[in-house]
Formats: C-alpha cells, sequence, structure tokens
C-alpha cells in the first residue's frame, strides 16, 4: 500500500503566507483529510475552504507527480 502524501516547499510557503487565523484550520484540516482520513469540510469557514482546496490540489498534484518519478526510476 502506497499512502504517502508529499508536502512540497510550495505548499509549506503557501501556508506559510496564510494569516494565523487561516494557518492554523487549514494545516489541521490537511492533517484530518491525509493522516487521519477524515473530510475537514465543516472545520472551515467558507473562504478558508476555498484556501484548502487550492492547497489540497497542490498537495494532490505533488503527490502525483512524485509517484510518476518513482515510477519512471525504476
Amino acid at each position: 500500500m502506497n499512502s504517502s502524501v508529499i508536502i512540497s516547499p510550495r505548499v509549506i510557503d503557501t501556508i506559510n503566507s496564510l494569516s494565523s487565523a487561516d494557518r492554523t484550520p487549514i494545516s489541521n484540516a490537511l492533517s484530518m483529510e491525509f493522516i487521519l482520513g477524515q473530510n475537514p469540510e465543516d472545520t472551515l469557514t467558507p473562504n478558508q475552504s476555498i484556501i484548502y482546496a487550492v492547497i489540497r490540489f497542490y498537495v494532490t498534484q505533488d503527490t502525483a507527480r512524485h509517484r510518476r518519478n518513482l515510477a519512471n526510476v525504476s
């Protein structure tokens, strides 16, 4: 089972660029979804949900890219 998740520098930079009011809930939402397997939607405000969707896209895109690169090396 390959359940690795890539948290790239662009994800970290994006999270760090957020206000402290958004940084913690969005970081918690990432943990809820990618570590705990829970749906974080109810924990975010509508604006945070939009930001989270972008960051989630980055994580899934970077993870897929990493898996493709691993497959090409093998």
